[in-house]
C-alpha cells in the first residue's frame, strides 16, 4: 500500500491533487449550455465511484477495504462526507451554469476551504493556532474579490446573486465534507486513505441516486424539468466528459487522502484549495469568462489570485516549521 515517506513527496500528491480538483470542471465546460448539470451529475458521481475503485484496488491492495476489516462506525462517517460532499458538489455544478468556473468555483470550494479547513484543524491540530488563522483569513479574502469580480463584470445583478447565492450553500455542504472525512481517518479504528476515499465515493454515489432525481424535477438553476430518457438519449460524447470529469477529480482525492495521512487532513485539504486558483485560471485564459470585463473585474480577480495563494503558502509554511 502506497504511502508517502516524506514531507516532500506528500506536497508532491498535493500539488498533483490541486491540479486535479482544479481541473475536472472542465468536463462540464465542454458541454455546458448543451448538456443540463442535473444529466452530468449522474455521470460525475459514476466516475467517481470508478475512479476511487480501482485507484485503491492499484495503489492500496493493503486496505483494510480489501480484508474485510473496516470499523463499522469509521466506514459510517467516509460515507457521510461523500453524502454531504455530493450535495455541494451538485449545487457548485449549478453555480458554474450560471456564473462560470471563474466565479463558482472559488467562492464554493474557498468557502469550504474555510470551514473544513478550520473544523479540521479543531479536530486535529496540525499546525499552530496563529498562522492557520492569517491563513483562511486570507482564503476568505480571496472569496470576497472573486464575488466583487464578478459583480463588477455581471450585467444581470439577479441572475448573478442567485449563482453566488447557490456557490454560498454549496460551500457550506461541502466545507462539512472534511470533518466527517477525519473522523473516519483518527481515532481506534481510522480507515486508511484508501478505503476512506472509497466510502467516500459510495456516499457520492448514494446521494446522486437519492436526490439529483429531484433537482431533474425541480431545477434550481432555472430551466425546465428534465428526465431519465434525457440522460438516456444524450449523445455519448456527453457521457465521457461527465465519467472523465469523476475520474480527474478522484485521482485529486486519493493523492489528497494520501497526502493527509503523512501531513493531517487539515493541511490536505487547505493546500488542496489551490484548485481554486487552476480553475480560476482556467474560466480566465481557456473559457473567456471574463472577456469584456470592466478593468477593476481583472484587479479584484489578482487580488483574489494573490490572497488564496498567500493563504495556502503561510499554512505551508507552518507546517513544514513544525
Amino acid at each position: 500500500m502506497y504511502v508517502p515517506e516524506t514531507f516532500a513527496a506528500a506536497v508532491g500528491l498535493m500539488v498533483f491533487s490541486m491540479v486535479c480538483w482544479g481541473s475536472w470542471a472542465n468536463s462540464f465546460s465542454l458541454a455546458r449550455g448543451k448538456y443540463r448539470f442535473e444529466l452530468f451529475y449522474w455521470d460525475y458521481a459514476i466516475g467517481i465511484m470508478l475512479g476511487t475503485v480501482l485507484l485503491a484496488a492499484v495503489l492500496g491492495p493493503g486496505s483494510a477495504l480489501f480484508h474485510g476489516a473496516m470499523d463499522p462506525a469509521k466506514a459510517a462517517w467516509g460515507v457521510a462526507s461523500g453524502v454531504v460532499f455530493s450535495l455541494g458538489t451538485v449545487l457548485l455544478v449549478a453555480a458554474i451554469s450560471l456564473t462560470g468556473m471563474s466565479v463558482a468555483f472559488p467562492i464554493c470550494v474557498g468557502l469550504a476551504n474555510l470551514i473544513g479547513g478550520g473544523v479540521s484543524w479543531y479536530i486535529e491540530s496540525a499546525v499552530p493556532a496563529a498562522p492557520m488563522a492569517i491563513g483562511l483569513a486570507l482564503i476568505l479574502t480571496s472569496i470576497v474579490l472573486d464575488a466583487a469580480a464578478y459583480r463588477a463584470k455581471a450585467e444581470s445583478v439577479v441572475s448573478s446573486s442567485r449563482g453566488i447565492m447557490i456557490a454560498i450553500i454549496g460551500g457550506l455542504f461541502t466545507g462539512a465534507f472534511p470533518p466527517c472525512l477525519q473522523k473516519a481517518m483518527v481515532g481506534q479504528g481510522a480507515l486508511d486513505p484508501y478505503a476512506a476515499v472509497v466510502m467516500l465515493g459510495a456516499g457520492i454515489l448514494g446521494c446522486t441516486i437519492i436526490t439529483n432525481y429531484g433537482f431533474m424535477r425541480h431545477p434550481i438553476g432555472g430551466g425546465e424539468p428534465v428526465t431519465i430518457a434525457q440522460f438516456l438519449q444524450a449523445p455519448p460524447k456527453f457521457h465521457v466528459f461527465g465519467l472523465l470529469g469523476g475520474i480527474v477529480w478522484s485521482a485529486g482525492t486519493v493523492s489528497n487522502f494520501v497526502a493527509g495521512g503523512k501531513v493531517s487532513v487539515a493541511i490536505s485539504y487547505a493546500f488542496g484549495g489551490g484548485a481554486t486558483i487552476v480553475t480560476a485560471l482556467w474560466g480566465i485564459l481557456a473559457w473567456k469568462e471574463f472577456r469584456g470585463a470592466p478593468r477593476r473585474s481583472y484587479l479584484y480577480l489578482l487580488g483574489m489570485l494573490v490572497s488564496f495563494v498567500a493563504g495556502i503558502i503561510v499554512i505551508a509554511w507552518a507546517k513544514a516549521g513544525m
